[in-house]
């Protein structure tokens, strides 16, 4: 208690009222035992007992959980680990499960294989072909996609409270990048250290076998729209480049709307004359093999490129050259090391 004397106070009146304090604080001194009391210098003031607020208390917010930047360069904010993910992405959803994560809906894509943990959950349709509804009844509270087939998605989704990520997987490093953000959605990240490790160690046991040769090779697109050659940018082109082939395609002139591939000429393959030529379909095998014969091989200028002649001309399994191979990528590298190198390999799998 502040007190405030007035100078015409007599001293007597003072010294009274000292006297009194000092009886009073002997009393509760004594009343106290051997509890402790607050000195006069280290008394709680009138607030001490209401919340104090500081930069580090919890309950003034809570930490995000993870943040980051999407290929749209879109930032995603996580307050929680999402427990309800679907996947539309055929690369993100094997990656989600080989992380040791788990989806509640996923897509479909014709000629990629699901993984087998994945076979029973829930379909929202193909990946070019979202059904919207479907995602939404699933509650999801992560939904990842690819940006280029779902970002007419992402406004509808986040107006229903959904986070929408758009993704992309360029290249093996790229990979062990989005490894890790997988990884830590599906809260997983202690076993991923050692699981990058061995494959680590798979492709080196690959690479150091190689051979000092040069061998050229194109990578063509087959869909049913019709075909292209691989330019740059593609996981099919990566996989081939880490086994010392020399894409051959590498410095023609991009498609106008697709950087990553050239438009296809009979006359550029025969130009070209690659030593290997790696068919990936896109699609039903069966519409594909179709194309091929229409579009390829009934041309008379086919029969005239090296790799034909000297039966190098190989359709690819589209699970290991069409989407990111993510931590298969020693399968499809000793796969087109076999076919390539089959002396060195051998029956390498």
């Amino acid at each position: 208690m502040y007190f405030r004397f007035n100078q015409r106070k007599k001293t007597a009146y003072v010294v009274a009222v000292s006297s009194f304090l000092l009886f009073f604080t002997f009393i509760m001194s004594a009343c106290g035992g051997n509890e402790t009391s607050s000195s006069p210098e280290t008394k709680p003031s009138d607030n001490a007992s209401l919340p104090v607020q500081s930069d580090t208390d919890t309950s003034a917010g809570q930490e995000d959980y993870i943040t980051f930047q999407d290929a749209t360069d879109r930032t995603i904010t996580l307050q929680q680990q999402p427990e309800r993910i679907v996947v539309l992405s055929p690369e993100f959803l094997d990656l989600l499960y080989e992380v040791g994560g788990e989806a509640v809906g996923r897509m479909e894509a014709a000629g990629v294989s699901i993984p087998e943990q994945a076979e029973a959950i829930s379909s929202v349709g193909s990946v070019s072909q979202i059904n919207l509804e479907q995602v939404v009844a699933l509650r999801p509270d992560l939904v990842i996609g690819q940006a280029r087939f779902h970002k007419e998605l992402v406004q509808s989704l986040e107006s229903s409270g959904i986070p929408v990520a758009l993704m992309s997987l360029s290249s093996y490093e790229d990979m062990k990048t989005k490894a890790g953000w997988m990884a830590k959605i599906a809260g997983t990240e202690a076993q991923l250290p050692e699981k990058l490790e061995a494959l680590e160690v798979r492709v080196n046991e690959i690479v150091e076998k190689l051979p000092d040769e040069e061998r050229t090779f194109i990578n063509m697109n087959v869909t049913p729209g019709g075909i292209s050659i691989q330019k740059n940018g593609t996981s099919g082109l990566e996989i081939a480049k880490m086994l010392g082939l020399t894409n051959a395609a590498e410095n023609l002139e991009s498609s106008p709307n697709s950087p990553t591939t050239t438009p296809y000429s009979m006359e550029t393959l025969v130009k070209q004359d690659p030593d290997y030529i790696f068919l990936i379909i896109h699609g039903q095998k069966t519409v594909g093999e179709k194309k091929i014969k229409e579009e390829l091989e009934n041309n008379p200028a086919w029969a005239s490129i090296g790799a034909v002649k000297e039966q190098h001309v190989i359709v690819v399994p589209s699970d290991l050259f069409l989407t990111n191979p993510g931590l298969h990528y020693d399968e499809s590298l000793a796969y087109l090391a076999n076919l390539v190198y089959p002396e060195i390999y051998g029956d390498v799998e």
